[in-house]
């Protein structure tokens, strides 16, 4: 009795090490599989950025309200894309050539709207028909002539205003002509008056002199100033009247 249960004891351990050996000698493929699932499949955006500038002035917060986003198309089919920092007002992504930046307005006095990053190293000038791309370090331009949507419709609305240009600009009077024109004004009135009568210019009378002043807005005023007074020479007496004074 007790040499059969001996026995089936030893075939059951027997089998355990034999069922243990063969799991192990089985390469494991589903985790192979799992690897390389995982491998990446594209190239994500390297992040070259620093912290955000939290510091803003009142002046660069209102610069940063002014800034356009989205996707910029470039020369030679290249783009840069503006996003901005959710959380950091003032501050945003560019991203250019696989590589991201955080940068933030910084003031000027001309006017164009300009994004640095921490280092000054990256500029992004944005003006009204194009923006670009520059590297301060290295002094020299990344990329240019960059349009979003709002800079390519100023783009075609100044061409299209400059073509229609002769079309319609007004028609401007000179300052001589408009003054022409008052002083015929003037002595047509004058001619022309109820009751009134020409009366021959008296030998040696001048005519009135008329002065005109033009000012810049095309404003004209006339002044008439009377004629300066006939200087008469006395007559020398003749012999009848002379005779009287001896």
């Amino acid at each position: 009795m007790t040499r059969p249960l001996i026995t089936a004891a030893v075939l059951l351990a027997s089998s355990a090490l034999f069922a243990t050996a063969a799991s192990a000698a089985t390469p494991a493929k589903p985790a192979a599989k799992t690897a390389a699932k995982q491998a990446p499949q594209k190239e994500a955006a390297t992040d070259t950025a620093a912290a955000p500038e939290e510091s803003l002035t009142p002046g660069e917060l209102t610069m940063a309200d002014r800034v356009l986003t989205g996707t910029a198309a470039c020369e030679f089919n290249q783009t840069v894309k503006i996003e901005r920092l959710e959380g950091h007002a003032g501050n945003f992504k560019l991203t250019f050539d696989k590589k991201a930046y955080i940068v933030h307005p910084k003031e000027t006095t001309t006017g164009a709207i300009l994004l640095r990053d921490h280092n000054d190293e990256i500029i992004w000038v944005q003006i009204p028909k194009k923006s670009m791309l520059m590297n301060q370090k290295l002094h020299q331009r990344v990329v240019d002539n960059c349009q979003q949507d709002e800079q390519r419709i100023a783009t075609q609305s100044a061409a299209t205003a400059g073509a229609n240009a002769p079309v319609l600009a007004p028609s401007v009077a000179t300052a001589a002509s408009v003054a022409a024109a008052e002083q015929g004004s003037v002595a047509k009135a004058a001619t022309e008056a109820p009751g009134a009568t020409a009366i021959p210019a008296a030998p040696g009378a001048s005519m009135p002199k008329m002065t005109t002043t033009t000012t810049t807005t095309t404003k004209t005023t006339v002044k008439i100033e009377p004629p300066a007074p006939v200087q008469r020479g006395a007559q020398a007496p003749d012999a009848a009247a002379s005779g009287m004074w001896k």
